[in-house]
């Protein structure tokens, strides 16, 4: 997988799973004023290979039925809607807490950017990659750091290390002077605060939370019970008692 399809890919959730069809070269023209070249893509180099891919999909997925009845999942009357729209915003929900989060891979460019961001590191067995993928609801961006004859970067550099420094630089020039635009929420989201020890609505007893993103449907409904319990007669007792 090459960095131009994963960051393709990343860029396709911030848009609610619509495609994107990146142009590396938007036009060439000579003194005369000729074109040249115009629109040209890299998905032309490998066009033949995205062609079989759909048509292995449609064979093997869409026909043959072969994870069941995948209509509403991945068939939509727009063509170039790859996925549900609730779904690329949940995973741009859980990208967004690598950066956001305490303890997150991404989280050094906290605050280094002042708009919303949503990434993830990679690092290869024996430190032979680092990756940082990630975006903001306006550009996304892909870092890779390796060798092109395969060997490591030595001990420690990862994502987080190699490759996400050059990535903020970057993204910080980037965004310079553009204006705040959130992540677009589709219909159908819900937030919840979540006990971070069992994955249940969180309570005033829980020690350690975060927000998540569902389909409405899906939402929890059952409450943590994780902490400490005060029973209430031995408070009243011990209230009275003193």
């Amino acid at each position: 997988v090459t960095l131009y399809e994963m960051t393709k890919v990343y860029s396709q959730f911030g848009r609610l799973g619509k495609k994107i069809r990146p142009v590396i070269i938007k036009k060439v023209v000579d003194e005369k004023g000729e074109v040249l070249l115009e629109n040209y893509t890299l998905d032309k180099r490998f066009s033949e290979e995205i062609l079989n891919n759909e048509e292995q999909w449609k064979e093997r997925v869409v026909n043959k039925q072969i994870f069941g009845d995948v209509n509403n999942i991945f068939i939509f009357p727009e063509e170039d809607q790859l996925i549900k729209p609730q779904t690329a915003y949940i995973m741009t929900n859980i990208l967004k807490g690598v950066i956001e989060d305490e303890g997150g891979t991404g989280g050094s460019v906290r605050g280094i950017i002042p708009h919303p961001l949503a990434g993830k590191t990679g690092t290869t067995d024996n430190y032979f990659d680092a990756w940082f993928i990630g975006y903001s609801p306006l550009i996304a961006t892909g870092v890779w750091v390796g060798y092109e004859q395969e060997r490591s970067l030595g001990r420690g550099e990862v994502g987080g290390r190699a490759a996400l420094p050059i990535w903020a630089e970057y993204m910080k020039a980037a965004h310079k002077d553009l204006p705040f635009v959130d992540f677009p929420v589709p219909n159908g989201i819900v937030f919840a605060k979540i006990d971070a020890s069992d994955g249940k609505l969180a309570t005033p007893m829980s020690k350690k939370t975060f927000d998540q993103a569902f389909e409405q449907e899906f939402a929890p409904t059952e409450k943590s019970e994780a902490g400490e319990t005060i029973d209430e007669k031995e408070f009243l007792k011990e209230d009275l008692s003193g």
